[in-house]
This record gives structure tokens, C-alpha cells and sequence, in this order.
């Protein structure tokens, strides 16, 4: 085939509507775009995607996408202050140092000591993921989209851009990621959805440095290509490594792109190879950048701090605990029906027996057990092993899980639960849950996320200036410089436990 030939045939296939009709494109539309121009409709995937960063600008966010970018940012600053002084983060702080140098380009949220793009963003990644209370995004699987927003925050800072740049930082993180996440499922081809974020930080860095279209799209290709994170790491026994997953990827995204602003290339099509190449196969994958569709204000907030299937079966169990007070010890079994995507990831046989917090708020039969026992769940439980407690035990060990039909007819995509405690008697109480709190279609009041931001924050910052970081960030349009916001997270400085 004449290359001219093969440029217009591969130029076809990934057109406008970026759809794969033969599969032995994976093999050859990189070195064959490489080869050629990516303007018009022959512009590659990673093009688009730089084309679409450089086109989203504050004058044109709708309203309610630049409020979510302000909610999103309160409620992850909130997550990564209830972290700080967690064993992971200290242990992230103290190798940042040794691993990407001193440097004071970016803050460290409650942390004294600034730090290099990468060291800070590392730490903060897993500052805001430790808890497991950060925000979600349901696409094909659950998303963390918040961890991108440590990228967003240290660019911007080392850059003094203002609050508006960073509004179109985490936008352009949060739809990126988000779309990629629409397009394909990773968890079926056996990775961890944090790989949608692979195409998101690349696009932050090069939008905020300013960077040309070509230099965003090499960029892509780059952290895209290395981008991909075994499930592996959200399966069994969690470690600590659930918290450092997409930290890693986004120091990664930011080398890359640094990479790129030298000339250094990367191969097109890897959201494609991994289509056409990885089972299950996906020929006709599709990624929609229309601007119409917004997914920031799609994000789900979590009520509770465990993964976000969990939140429907644990908001049912804190309703019915005041029912069975008194009657613990009569419970004879405790059945659940939620849907048999949910059961797979959080009540398998680990999550029944688990031993590490890690697992533990991952786990439905342990989350519910809590929260039938106190009617919450807490961080302060987890910090206490209260899932290691010999009553939440008996109670996991009386809990099956199956598949909800009345649930799945109704909500075919919901991640409701409905919870049936029977006692010995024969008598039972049940509470349903189709729809939790904070998710977007029953989102988290105002009250409810200034709660929760100002318990995490207070202890690390004060009150005065946890009310501080509130107000700047409702005003983020008007301010002038990030850095004003980042000066103030770091907080009193909080020091490695260990």
C-alpha cells in the first residue's frame, strides 16, 4: 500500500467521530500519523484532546461547571485535610525529597515545607485518595476525578496563575478523564480506571504552561503509552499503594509533558490499541468532546468515608440502627441486594475477612456491620480499628450479598442497596436505599459539604483559616494569584508520624 493511501484509510478510521472499523489499525496508525500531518479530520486522538484542553476558557464554562469546579475543589481539599498525618502521607513526603530533589514551586497541603511540582503533587494525591472519601464519577466504572486536582493546584501555583486558570485546569482534568472514562471500561481488560487520568494530566500541564497544540498532544501520547495501572491494586488485600496510584501517574503525566515542551515524541493511538487489542475487544469506540456535555457537575460526593458502591448500603444500615437497638444479639442474618457489578468489587470473599483498613472500606459487609452497630461511619472508626471489633465480625460473618432484581428493573445503572435485618423470631425490619446521598441525583447539600470541609480542615489550619480557605475558594474567580490559596493550605505543619 502506498503511504499516501495508508494515511487516507487510517485518517478515515479515526476521523471525527474517532471510530475503530479494523483492528489492524492498532498496529499501524502511530508510526503512520508520525509519519503525516494531524490537521482537519486527519488529526489523531491526542490532537483532538489538546485541541479540546486549549478550547475550554472560563468566559465560555457555563455557570453550573464553574460552581462544580469550586464544590469539587472544597471537597477534595477537605479529604486531603482529614490525611494529614497519615502514615502514607508521611512516608510520601519524606521520599519525595530524596527522590525528585528540595524545591519550592508548590505547597504540600498541611505540610510546612514546600516542595517541587512532583514532590507536591505526589503527596497531595495521596493525601486526598488516603480516606477514601473523595469525590466519584460514574462513567463505564467509578472514577476518582479529584485526584487530578493536585496537578491543577501545584501548576498553577509555580506558575502565580489565577483562580481562573485553575478553574480551567479542573475542568480540563476532570472532562478529559472523565470522557476516556465513557469511552472504554479498563476494570474488563483488567486495569484500574485511574488510566482515563493518564489522558487528563498531560492536558492540565500543557493548557497551564501554555504549551502548543503539537507539544499537549506528544504529551498525551506519552503519559498515555506508560499510563497503565494493574486492578491489582483495588483487589484482595488493599495496600497502601490505593492511595498512590494516580499520584504516580500524574508525576508521570508531568515528566512526560515536560518531555514533549523538548520535542520528544510519543506514539498515537493507545486508547485504540487498547481497544482493538485487549479483550474484550471494542471496535467501535467512540470519545465525545462536545461541549454541551459537561460531566463536572455528574460528580458524586460521598456522605460517608468507603468506597462510593458502599455509600447506599451504609446510608440504609445507620437508618436501621436505631430499629434494631437492643436486638443485636437476637440478629440471626442479615441479607443485602444491591447489583452484581458492586457485589463483584466489594463483597467478595476478602472483603468478608479483611486485613487491611484498605480492604476494610471496601467492604460491604464491614461498612454495614458499622454503621447497623453506630449508626455512622467515621474516619475515627477506621483510625481505631473498629472493623477488627468482635461484634462487627459477628455480624459480617451473619451478612449475605446477592443481586437486587426489584433494584436492577428499576435503576438498571443505579448503585442502590436494600437491607433486611431478620432476627430470630422471624420478625425483620428492612430499609432501601435507590439513590445515596451526594450522588447527582441527590446531591450534597451545601450545609452538608461545609461540614465536612470544616471538620477536616480546623485541626490542621485553625478555624479562622480553614474559614479563609472557604472564602477563597467561593471566590476563586476573582483571584488574582493561586498562590494566595496555596499559602494558607499548608496548614501548621504537620510532621511525619512515624
Amino acid at each position: 500500500m502506498e503511504r499516501r493511501d495508508f494515511l487516507v484509510r487510517a485518517g478515515a478510521i479515526i476521523s471525527t467521530g474517532l471510530v475503530l472499523t479494523d483492528p489492524w489499525i492498532g498496529d499501524f496508525v502511530g508510526s503512520a500519523l508520525a509519519a503525516g500531518g494531524e490537521d482537519g479530520q486527519n488529526a489523531s486522538l491526542e490532537q483532538k484532546l489538546a485541541d479540546f484542553a486549549l478550547s475550554i476558557k472560563y468566559g465560555n464554562l457555563p455557570p453550573e461547571v464553574i460552581a462544580s469546579a469550586k464544590k469539587v475543589l472544597l471537597d477534595t481539599l477537605a479529604c486531603a485535610f482529614g490525611a494529614v498525618g497519615s502514615e502514607a502521607a508521611g512516608i510520601a513526603e519524606k521520599t519525595i525529597r530524596s527522590t525528585f530533589g528540595d524545591g519550592n514551586a508548590a505547597s504540600i497541603i498541611g505540610y510546612s515545607r514546600s516542595a517541587t511540582i512532583e514532590g507536591a503533587l505526589f503527596v497531595n494525591g495521596v493525601l486526598v485518595r488516603s480516606l477514601d472519601l473523595n469525590d466519584t464519577y460514574i462513567g463505564t466504572e467509578p472514577l476518582h476525578p479529584s485526584e487530578v486536582l493536585p496537578t491543577a493546584l501545584a501548576v498553577c501555583e509555580e506558575g502565580g496563575k489565577s483562580g481562573r486558570h485553575l478553574i480551567e485546569a479542573i475542568v480540563v482534568g476532570y472532562e478529559a478523564s472523565a470522557r476516556v472514562n465513557d469511552a472504554i471500561s479498563f476494570i474488563e481488560r483488567g486495569f484500574h480506571p485511574l488510566c482515563a487520568a493518564s489522558y487528563g494530566i498531560p492536558l492540565i500541564v500543557g493548557k497551564v504552561w501554555g504549551l502548543p497544540k503539537d507539544s499537549i498532544a506528544n504529551a498525551v501520547r506519552l503519559s498515555a503509552a506508560r499510563g497503565y495501572t494493574s486492578f491489582v491494586v483495588n483487589s484482595g488485600a488493599i495496600s497502601m499503594m490505593k492511595a498512590m496510584g494516580l499520584a504516580a501517574t500524574a508525576a508521570d503525566g508531568v515528566f512526560a509533558t515536560r518531555l514533549a515542551a523538548e520535542g520528544f515524541t510519543g506514539p498515537s493511538g493507545t486508547l485504540e490499541w487498547v481497544a482493538a487489542k485487549m479483550k474484550p475487544a471494542k471496535p467501535d469506540l467512540t470519545l465525545d468532546l462536545e461541549f454541551a456535555h459537561y460531566r463536572l457537575p455528574r460528580v458524586a460526593f460521598k456522605r460517608f468515608p468507603i468506597q462510593i458502591e458502599l455509600q447506599a448500603s451504609a446510608e440504609a444500615g445507620c437508618t436501621l440502627s436505631s430499629k434494631i437497638k437492643g436486638r443485636i444479639q437476637e440478629i440471626r442474618e442479615i441479607n443485602v441486594e444491591t447489583y452484581p457489578g458492586i457485589i463483584e468489587r466489594v463483597a467478595d470473599p476478602a472483603k468478608f475477612r479483611p486485613e487491611t483498613r484498605g480492604t476494610a472500606d471496601h467492604s460491604l459487609p464491614v461498612g454495614l456491620a458499622m454503621a447497623l452497630l453506630d449508626g455512622d461511619i467515621t474516619v475515627a472508626q477506621f483510625e481505631k480499628d473498629r472493623w477488627r471489633a468482635q461484634d462487627v465480625k459477628t455480624l459480617v460473618e451473619k451478612t449475605s450479598v446477592k443481586p437486587g432484581e426489584v433494584l436492577m428493573a428499576k435503576l438498571p445503572k443505579g448503585r442502590g442497596a436494600s437491607v433486611e435485618v431478620v432476627f430470630a423470631d422471624g420478625q425483620s425490619v428492612r430499609e432501601t436505599v435507590e439513590i445515596p446521598e451526594g450522588d447527582a441525583e441527590r446531591p450534597l447539600s451545601r450545609a452538608s459539604l461545609e461540614r465536612k470541609f470544616m471538620n477536616f480542615a480546623i485541626p490542621v489550619v485553625g478555624t479562622a483559616t480553614a474559614a479563609r480557605i472557604m472564602s477563597l475558594v467561593d471566590g476563586l474567580d476573582d483571584l488574582k494569584d493561586v498562590r494566595q490559596l496555596t499559602e494558607v493550605i499548608k496548614g501548621l505543619g504537620k510532621q511525619n508520624p512515624t
